[in-house]
């Protein structure tokens, strides 16, 4: 190894990394690159990388900004594999430092040499002793890969984790990512067999369609935990519908972690969390929980907590509370909580962890909270024991101080997971029970067939010269993928829409026709249960007045009328096209409130008519659907057929920017686009 910009200083960023080199153990040759010093921190020093005798495996490049590309172009003609640029000064500092970097890119993609940074902190390998980075410290070895684009967030936990005995099989912090970014590292992490769990923080991706690869191979394998940064609607490009509106980047990210089989969390805390639970815990098997505990309350805290995250928390099975009820005192309450009381000691609680066995529920938690009787590590080591070799997770909360530390460093090195209150302790089990569901679930093969008449309408669409599209002109399109559309008639002028009413029949809904009014209701453009000719020659010519007088720049086209549909739930189904991970589908409630109460559910198209059921059940509205108070249940299933079909639609026929009907009214009877629009990328 090469230090290249080494520094006899080690508060200096290059004489850190030597000195980190040295300190951690690392067994290879340590080379000190110092143009103006022959022994550099006890180690013999050659003026350049050109000097190096031996071949160099790996160079790290401490050198200020302006020298980095020369120092890598030595690296380049000594044949070095691989080097890490810790240097600052690129895009991070404005203008002068991104045409820098962009020089430096713009070289490397014609080497064969592969670079971590520049402007990062580096790597770490624990295992090898191997600490590549100016953080104070090594952590210990462990199974957990940690990936971060922040290296002040990856200096802090490095420093966290020192005192909570957290080990790391790899530990990298990605800087600019001129050339390897965090799918490089993915990768590495789902190859290499000292990782048990992949934990990422990030702040965007380079390529979300390779992203979203690496992320499918790594969950295929072992647990992804990811932490993304930004949750604002700021990435969405497309704002002329409701879809476009509420969608933004994060809501594709989020459906990327998820057809891909890992899991992302809120807080830095949870990501740390889940993965320590993962690195030394099996997945659970479904998402039953037993609970035991010797205080009541917590007990109730974390069934609430349990409730609240999705987990069960079943009665007992009756052979688990006769088993109990042999080995309990009578104050002990053998339901679900098992509450233990307060003057449980070690053989009780390994009585009640026999008595309840690895086949009573899914996972375990375990409570204990200081009493005067209590021995805290006598009750861990009493955990370990009656749980050794149980194929479900187990975890702790021993909630205290200074009393129960003990306990807590005896459940760590057992490799059982130990919290501060039984809340984490119930977020890192739901964690584990999604983690082991998503990696269940094989990616549902979509068969789609583009129909002949696409090719056609596209042709027409592209004469016509219209970027923004109404029903009328998707309704063809909609109807070739099996989508049922209301009857439909368009009309100039109110003498127009009469006949037109006339022809569909009575009562008909009127609405006004115009690419540049998204939401109709807001110009009164919407009308009703019309039921004469008098009165839809009344509204029409009204509601084209309205038009022009509220929205006077409007492009309008006219009117369109339809037959009243039966009255059903309104749905929303739309797709909008992700820059980074391509057609986005959401599903939700219809209707003028939709972007108010936001109800929706959200994956990467295409989606099977299965996976499609699963958004309709996601939705707050779902028991709406299943039918209440005496109302007949909507036909679920021909409404999960239209929405696997729009997804179809926007996978086959990627000339469509975005596209949503709203609303999707969904009866006992099947389900009806009534109005649609969509927008064509030209």
């Amino acid at each position: 190894m090469a230090v290249v910009g080494a520094s006899r200083d080690p508060s200096k960023v290059g004489g850190s990394v030597l000195a980190n080199l040295r300190s951690a153990g690392f067994a290879g040759r340590v080379i000190p690159i110092n143009a103006r010093a022959d022994v550099v921190q006890g180690l013999p020093a050659l003026p350049s990388l050109l000097d190096v005798s031996e071949p160099v495996d790996l160079a790290v490049i401490a050198l200020p900004a302006a020298a980095v590309l020369d120092g890598l172009k030595q690296c380049a003609a000594k044949g070095v594999g691989g080097a890490v640029v810790i240097s600052a000064g690129f895009r991070e500092i404005g203008a002068a430092g991104a045409e820098r970097e962009a020089e430096l890119r713009e070289w490397l993609r014609t080497q064969s040499l592969r670079v971590l940074g520049p402007n990062c902190l580096g790597w770490i390998r624990p295992s090898r002793r191997l600490n590549v980075s100016f953080a104070p410290g090594t952590p210990d070895p462990g199974g957990i890969a940690f990936v971060s684009h922040s290296g002040a967030l990856a200096v802090a936990i490095l420093d966290w984790s020192r005192a909570r005995r957290l080990g790391f099989s790899l530990f990298a912090s990605l800087g600019n990512q001129a050339d390897l970014n965090e799918s490089d590292v993915l990768d590495a992490a789902t190859e290499d067999p000292e990782t048990r769990v992949i934990a990422a923080y990030l702040e965007g991706v380079a390529d979300g369609r390779r992203f979203l690869d690496a992320l499918r191979r790594a969950a295929a394998v072992k647990p992804v935990v990811v932490l993304k940064t930004g949750r604002s609607a700021e990435g969405a490009k497309a704002v002329s519908s409701h879809t476009g509106a509420m969608a933004g980047s994060d809501r594709a990210f989020d459906a990327a972690v998820r057809a891909a089989g890992a899991v992302r969390v809120e807080t830095v805390a949870e990501l740390f969390d889940l993965a320590r639970a993962l690195a030394v815990q099996p997945v659970p098997r479904g998402r039953r929980v037993a609970i035991l505990t010797n205080g009541g309350g917590l007990g109730i805290v974390s069934a609430d907590a349990a409730r609240a995250t999705g987990l069960r928390v079943d009665a007992l099975p009756e052979s688990s509370r006769l088993r109990l009820a042999e080995s309990m005192p009578p104050t002990a309450s053998l339901a679900n909580p098992v509450d233990l009381v307060g003057d449980a000691d070690a053989a009780r609680y390994s009585r009640a962890l026999h008595g309840l066995g690895p086949t009573s529920a899914d996972a375990a938690l375990v409570i204990l909270t200081a009493q005067a009787a209590t021995d805290p590590a006598g009750v861990a080591r009493a955990v370990i024991g009656a749980t050794r070799g149980w194929p479900i997770p187990v975890v702790a909360a021993l909630v205290g101080g200074a009393s129960v530390a003990p306990g807590v460093r005896t459940l760590e090195d057992a490799g059982i997971p130990c919290y501060e209150f039984p809340e984490p302790a119930i977020r890192s089990l739901a964690g584990m029970a999604l983690i082991a569901e998503r990696r269940r679930r094989p990616a549902p093969a979509v068969a789609s067939a583009r129909p002949a008449m696409v090719a056609d309408w596209l042709v027409e669409r592209r004469r016509r010269g219209r970027a923004h599209l109404g029903f009328a002109e998707l309704a063809p399109l909609l109807t070739a993928y099996d989508i049922p559309c209301a009857a439909m008639r368009a009309a100039r002028d109110a003498a127009e829409a009469a006949v037109a009413a006339a022809a569909l029949g009575y009562p008909v809904a009127m609405k006004v026709m115009s690419p540049d009014i998204t939401h109709k209701s807001d110009v009164g453009g919407v009308m009703l249960h019309l039921r004469d000719a008098a009165a839809v020659r009344a509204a029409a010519t009204a509601m084209l007045e309205r038009a022009a007088a509220v929205r006077p720049p409007a492009r309008v086209d006219g009117l369109l009328l339809q037959p009243m549909v039966r009255v059903g739930a309104e749905m929303l189904v739309g797709l909008v096209r992700d820059a980074q991970f391509g057609p986005l589908l959401m599903v939700g409630g219809g209707g003028v409130y939709v972007e108010v109460l936001g109800d929706t559910a959200a994956r990467l198209a295409p989606v099977s008519i299965a996976e499609a059921e699963a958004m309709l059940g996601e939705l707050r509205m779902a028991p709406v659907l299943a039918g209440i108070r005496g109302e007949a249940p909507v036909d679920r299933a021909a409404l999960a057929r239209a929405v696997a079909a729009l997804s179809r639609l926007g996978a086959d026929v990627p000339e469509l920017a975005e596209i949503e009907i709203n609303p999707l009214m969904a009866s006992p009877d099947g389900v009806v686009a009534v109005d649609a629009r969509a927008r064509l990328d030209r």
